[in-house]
């Protein structure tokens, strides 16, 4: 009984070890993945970037595109998780939806451009995009519905319609690489300019145009 329980705990730890491992591997590659691009990382930066070996890595994910993979729905995850947090002590709805739009930022301050051309080569990753971006226009849909019943958003405006446009928008912005021309926060605050303050109410207005300005300061 008690080398059975000893071999318990043993595996317990080694499973505990291995998911920490493979948490600190994951944001050490999407670190590097984001300041550098996909391509120009090898998974002996990764490994030296933690002074682990290159075996280890392998140990964890079979190669480069499945770490990415698993990287990207870590991040998803977090972003989500955050959003969460953020909407069970939210007053309104407005505020949700600013502060999702504030995550997006913050996280295109720290990705260089070239990461967002060599995801683009991932047609896995790329579909995992799609899938989540269902449900993330589900939730965006009732957000706005919410919105319009605490006076935030109009009610004269095919939503259903907004969200098509704003789908075919990014997916423009993607496919166009326009991120070369111009950087991704300043793409997305003309993004946001454009398409949210038109569905707002006055009152909504007043509090966009105060993020807005905030977000630009």
């Amino acid at each position: 009984m008690q080398i059975k329980l000893s071999i318990m705990v043993e595996n317990k730890n080694i499973t505990t070890y291995k998911e920490s491992l493979k948490e600190k591997i994951l944001s050490a590659a999407m670190a590097l993945f984001a300041e550098k691009g996909i391509k120009a990382v090898k998974m002996d930066d990764i490994a030296n970037s933690l002074s682990i070996s290159k075996r280890t890595i392998y140990e964890i994910c079979e190669n480069k595109e499945d770490l990415l993979f698993e990287g990207v729905k870590k991040r998803k995850s977090a972003q989500q998780e955050a959003l969460r947090e953020f909407a069970e002590g939210a007053d309104n709805v407005m505020d949700i939806v600013l502060h999702s739009f504030r995550l997006t930022i913050e996280q295109f301050k720290f990705t260089n451009p070239v990461f967002y051309s060599d995801l683009m080569k991932y047609p896995r990753i790329m579909r995992y995009f799609e899938e989540d971006k269902k449900k993330s226009q589900k939730q965006f849909r009732e957000f706005l519905h919410r919105g319009i019943g605490e006076g935030y958003f109009r009610e004269d405006v095919n939503y259903d319609l907004i969200i098509y446009i704003l789908s075919a928008q990014e997916r423009y912005i993607m496919m166009s690489q326009l991120y070369n021309m111009y950087s991704m926060e300043e793409i997305f605050y003309n993004l946001i300019f454009i398409s949210l303050r038109g569905i707002c109410t006055n009152k909504g207005i007043e509090v966009l145009d105060g993020f807005l300005i905030n977000i630009k300061s």
